[in-house]
Order: C-alpha cells, then sequence, then structure tokens
C-alpha cells in the first residue's frame, strides 16, 4: 500500500514509493543502454564512426556534469566494442 502525506498542500512520498521511482528509472536506463548499444548492428561504419566523433566531443563538453562525461565514456566503450571501430 502506498502512503502519501500532506505536508502543507505539498504530497510527500514514502521511502517505497522512491524506491520503485528509482527502480523504474533504472530500467528506463537500461532498457536505452541496450538500444544504444543495438545500434550498432543497424549503422554502416561511416554513420558509426559520425556517432563515436560527436559522442566523444559531447563527453569532453566542459558544460556537460562530470558524471554525464563518465557515463557518455561508458556508452562510447560498449558502442566501440560491438562496432570494433573507433572515432580516432
Amino acid at each position: 500500500m502506498t502512503e502519501r502525506h500532506d505536508n502543507g498542500g505539498r504530497e510527500t512520498r514514502t521511502s517505497h514509493d522512491v524506491r520503485r521511482i528509482i527502480g523504474d528509472q533504472q530500467h528506463k536506463i537500461d532498457a536505452l543502454e541496450l538500444a544504444f548499444s543495438s545500434l550498432a548492428f543497424a549503422l554502416d561504419e561511416r554513420t558509426a564512426q559520425l556517432l563515436l566523433h560527436n559522442l566523444k566531443l559531447e563527453s569532453h563538453n566542459e558544460h556537460r556534469a562530470e558524471r554525464t562525461k563518465k557515463h557518455l565514456a561508458l556508452l562510447i566503450a560498449v558502442f566501440e566494442k560491438h562496432v570494433g571501430i573507433s572515432a580516432e
């Protein structure tokens, strides 16, 4: 059972709700990572190189959060492994 409390006009969530929401988000992220790595099988080599080049630029973009850059680098590594090429 989900329990919510009125907190001065704002709704607060229980720790169970928060864990469920986080779990749902993790499943979405996992699905997106799988879909992204599956692109390796659908793209020709030149298109894959362009995609990797762009992702590498974004992974070094000073306006991106460090955690975002770290995760972009991980996605790049997965993609390179599946494609067998590098944007270098």
